[in-house]
C-alpha cells in the first residue's frame, strides 16, 4: 500500500510540474525517473496482485476439487451405509425367520420327546402286560398239570374266561341243596385246591358263588344272593385253613344273574350251581396299561 500511495501523489506532481519552463533540468530527469519507478513498481504490484490472484483462484480450484473429492467420499459412505443398513435389515429379518424356525424346530423337538415319553411308557406297559400274559399262562399249564387227577374225574375244570383263570368247581360235590356247610367230598377237593393256591404266594384270588334262577326263602337265605356269598365264604374259610393268605383271597355272591347255561332245564342249572376261583389280574399291570396314548 505505501508504493501504491507513491505513484498515485507522483503522477499529479508531475502534471504540474510539466508546464513550467523555468524547471530545472536535473529536477524534471529526476522527476521522470521517479515516474518511471512509480511506474515499474505499480507493474511490478499489479503482477504480485495477479499472481496472487491466480494463486488464490488455484487454491479456490484446489479447494473445490478437494470438496468434489470430499462429497463423491461422502455419496460413497452413504450409499456404503445404505447397503449396509439394507443388509443389517435382511441379516435381521433373516435372524427372526432363522429364531422362528428354531422355535419351531425345539417345539416340535418337545412334542417328539413327549410323544417318544408316552410311546416308552406304552411299551413298559405292554411288556409288562406280556410278561403278566406269561405268567398267567404259566401258572394255568402248571395248575392243569397239578389239578390233572381233579379234572380227569370231572370234580373241577380250569380255563381261561376273559384273560382270568377261572378254577370252576360244581355245586354237587361242595354243597348239599339250599346249604352253605361244605361237604366230604367237597372239603376234600378243596383242600387239594388251597395247597396248590397257597404256592402262588404272589397272586390274588376271589372265590365267587353262583346259584341257578330257582329262588330260596329261607331264615338263613332270603335269597340266592345271601346263599351264593355264604358258599363262598365256607370256601375262603376252607382255603386259609389250606395254607392260602388271608389278604390274597375274596369272596363275593353273583345268585343267578351271572348263568353260564340256560336255566330253563335241569342240566342248565345244575352247569349254574358252581363255585369259581378266579385268579385275578396284577393291578399294577392294569394302572400301567392305561398310560395316555
Amino acid at each position: 500500500m505505501p508504493r501504491r500511495s507513491r505513484v498515485d501523489l507522483a503522477v499529479p506532481m508531475v502534471l504540474l510540474l510539466a508546464p513550467s519552463a523555468c524547471v530545472k533540468k536535473s529536477t524534471h530527469e529526476l522527476t521522470l525517473a521517479d515516474l518511471a519507478r512509480a511506474r515499474s513498481e505499480q507493474e511490478e504490484t499489479r503482477a504480485q496482485m495477479a499472481d496472487e490472484a491466480a494463486r488464490r483462484d488455484r487454491e479456490e480450484e484446489a479447494l473445490r476439487a478437494e470438496i468434489q473429492g470430499l462429497q463423491a467420499r461422502l455419496a460413497d459412505v452413504q450409499a456404503q451405509l445404505d447397503r449396509t443398513e439394507r443388509l443389517r435389515a435382511q441379516a435381521e429379518e433373516r435372524f427372526t425367520e432363522a429364531r422362528a424356525e428354531i422355535d419351531r424346530l425345539e417345539l416340535i423337538q418337545s412334542q417328539r420327546g413327549e410323544e417318544y415319553r408316552r410311546l416308552q411308557q406304552r411299551i413298559q406297559a405292554l411288556g409288562a402286560i406280556e410278561r403278566e400274559v406269561r405268567e398267567r399262562n404259566r401258572i394255568y399249564e402248571e395248575v392243569i398239570g397239578r389239578f390233572r387227577s381233579l379234572i380227569d374225574g370231572g370234580q373241577l375244570t380250569v380255563a381261561i374266561v376273559r384273560g382270568r383263570m377261572v378254577i370252576q368247581l360244581p355245586q354237587d360235590i361242595l354243597f348239599q341243596s339250599g346249604s352253605a356247610t361244605l361237604a366230604r367230598e367237597g372239603r376234600a377237593t378243596l383242600s387239594e385246591v388251597g395247597r396248590v393256591l397257597a404256592e402262588l404266594s404272589d397272586r390274588t384270588f376271589q372265590v365267587e358263588g353262583h346259584t341257578d334262577n330257582v329262588p330260596i326263602a329261607t331264615e338263613r337265605f332270603p335269597s340266592n344272593w345271601e346263599l351264593s356269598t355264604a358258599r363262598a365264604l365256607s370256601v375262603v374259610t376252607l382255603l386259609v385253613e389250606q395254607g392260602v393268605a388271608p389278604a390274597s383271597l375274596s369272596g363275593a355272591g353273583y345268585g343267578e344273574f351271572q348263568p353260564v347255561a340256560s336255566n330253563e332245564d335241569r342240566e342248565g342249572r345244575r352247569l349254574n350251581r358252581r363255585i369259581e376261583i378266579v385268579m385275578l389280574p396284577n393291578l399294577d399291570v392294569i394302572a400301567a396299561a392305561q398310560v395316555p396314548g
